[in-house]
């Protein structure tokens, strides 16, 4: 299944969405939320953590999401 998630602009009561080529689908389900800009806001304390997080990962332990998928979806 091809999803597609995307924050567009709203003018005059109007979007706008533009599909890839590859998009195949005769009918959609178009489910739409209003955005609180606040909701994005991420502090420097936490943007601090995930740098220092990444910073200390190690890639060679990352899984492929195909195993992590198979196993929990």
């Amino acid at each position: 299944m091809n999803v597609i998630r995307q924050i567009v602009e709203v003018k005059n009561h109007k979007i706008n969405i533009e599909l890839p080529e590859n998009f195949n689908a005769d009918k959609v389900e178009i489910i739409i939320f209003p955005i609180n800009q606040d909701e994005f806001f991420i502090s420097e304390e936490e943007k601090e953590l995930m740098r220092e997080r990444v910073k200390n990962t190690n890639p060679t332990e990352f899984k492929k999401w195909r195993e992590i998928r198979e196993k929990y979806l």
